[in-house]
């Protein structure tokens, strides 16, 4: 492995672009970290081109997350939410779109696990965790949950962008 070339000078490269880096948190050079957002932007596209494979798992991945939702990923959504609500309701200071968006997410969440329960549904039987009624609920919970992580991003955005 360390025979070869291209390994050694990416092990060198990677590490002068920590010390770079680091040392560029006292100059506070924007050209600088413009550069290398253009570089890390220029090898998250590399990725997305060159590698097939990657990008065949990744899709094929997000299709089975929402098609077939795992029960492990739905309640831990569901507990994710719940914390999510919690932090809402403790922190003074929270947008009003953002408190919103967050309360809808527990509303959702809150309902969809109760009307699960409420199917007596058991979970260590394959049938019965991917019947019609189960699944649906699933779903219903991971597209609420995709949603909600996709606005907060975007809001995210939105808002750095009015503070430049």
């Amino acid at each position: 492995m360390f025979k070869d070339l291209v390994v050694i000078i990416s092990i060198i490269l990677s590490i002068s672009f920590i010390i770079i880096l680091l040392y560029n948190n006292r100059l506070k050079n924007k050209l600088l970290n413009i550069i290398f957002m253009l570089l890390a932007i220029s090898f998250m596209i590399s990725i997305l081109v060159l590698d097939n494979s990657y990008v065949y798992d990744l899709l094929r991945s997000f299709i089975t997350y929402f098609w077939y939702p795992n029960y492990l990923i739905f309640v831990t959504t569901i507990l994710i939410s719940v914390i999510i609500f919690l932090i809402t309701l403790l922190k003074k200071k929270v947008k009003l779109k953002n408190k919103i968006k967050n309360y809808l997410l527990f509303a959702i969440s809150f309902s969809v696990y109760i009307i699960y329960l409420r199917q007596e549904i058991d979970t260590t039987l394959y049938q019965a965790l991917y019947s019609n009624n189960s699944l649906i609920l699933m779903r219903i919970e991971t597209i609420t949950f995709t949603v909600w992580v996709l606005a907060t991003i975007i809001f995210r955005i939105l808002d750095r962008g009015k503070k430049k």
